[in-house]
């Protein structure tokens, strides 16, 4: 199955084979960058309701941005804004589909860190919990490759990052 199909099926079932195995698809896929701007890229053309650009933009990405927490938002108000309802209605869904993926991967503490596919779900996952970094650091272990993300009360959020660690799914 393709990367769409996988999305359609954990969709439907959202269980951890199939995360995995849509995330491997993601992965594999030519379109994907775990360093894309997003919100940096599409904010700007948003504020200047260029709404196609931000469709095709992001079509353009895909199926690299699938489970994006932010790519979905930003499809479902530029669908919004060009009167596609019901696309945008979706697009919403899969938005709080994807930041339930994330936060299905772990707690994001150390010993059971959230796994992410692009940086800026890190900053996604912040925002779902209402939280806000004021340090990131890279840190390697035996265990894999993290963001740690100091939060304003001094305590700390682990990402694990997936595409450094071949072996996750």
């Amino acid at each position: 199955m393709d990367a769409f199909e996988l999305l359609g099926a954990y969709a439907l079932d959202p269980t951890p084979a199939g995360l995995e195995a849509l995330r491997a698809a993601i992965r594999q896929h030519p379109s994907y960058d775990p360093m894309v701007l997003i919100g940096g890229t599409l904010a700007p053309l948003m504020r200047e309701g260029l709404h196609q650009e931000v469709v095709d933009t992001i079509r353009a990405w895909t199926p690299g941005v699938l489970l994006s927490p932010s790519a979905h938002g930003y499809l479902a108000g530029a669908l919004s804004a060009l009167g596609d309802e019901e696309g945008s209605r979706v697009e919403a869904k899969l938005s709080r589909l994807s930041v339930d993926s994330i936060a299905a991967t772990g707690d994001g503490s150390r010993d059971d860190p959230c796994s992410v596919l692009r940086i800026e779900d890190e900053y996604d996952i912040l925002r779902a919990s209402s939280q806000e970094s004021t340090g990131q650091k890279q840190l390697d272990d035996e265990r894999g490759h993290f963001d740690v993300h100091t939060l304003k009360d001094g305590s700390e959020v682990w990402f694990r990052l997936l595409w450094r660690d071949a072996d996750e799914g």
